[in-house]
């Protein structure tokens, strides 16, 4: 019995160390702000803008990626965890992005702050806001989701 049950438990813990990340779980990359300093504040207002819509998109990607990997690990180990094994496991380029761009806006943020731009200062706030109430609704979501599921059972 033990020759089957150990095995089998490394392999699913294999596997789902392999599980895709979530958005809320990739750091941000260090990015030099010297690249930022030449910039005028609207030119800074222009790159923030730009990497915070990319970020926005970055994370439903990578929240719907690792969320669709939990789904199927659940359902690997109830019905057929060799299955398992078929899980990618990968962020992919998308979560080097993601990181590369968090470091972006906090880079874009520190010079904002020395050179006193306030509009920029703002959306880089509004953004954070915004993040963190995406993060506490899908964590609502998913405390929904899985409390329906232990009511079926």
């Amino acid at each position: 019995m033990h020759k089957i049950v150990i095995p089998t438990c490394f392999s699913v813990l294999a596997a789902m160390s392999g599980c895709a990340s979530h958005s809320h779980e990739i750091q941000a990359a260090h990015v030099s702000s010297i690249g930022y300093k030449a910039l005028v504040c609207e030119e800074l207002h222009g790159e923030a803008l730009k990497s915070i819509n990319r970020v926005y998109e970055l994370m439903g990607i990578l929240d719907d990626r690792a969320e669709n990997d939990e789904a199927a690990m659940g359902i690997g180990m109830i019905l057929f965890w060799p299955a398992l094994f078929a899980l990618e496991g990968n962020d992919g380029p998308e979560t080097a992005e993601y990181s590369r761009l968090k470091g972006e806006i906090n880079a874009i943020e520190e010079v904002s702050a020395v050179k006193g731009c306030d509009k920029v200062l703002a959306s880089v706030g509004e953004y954070r806001d915004k993040e963190f109430e995406i993060r506490q609704a899908r964590a609502k979501q998913k405390a929904e989701l899985q409390k329906s599921n232990n009511m079926n059972f």
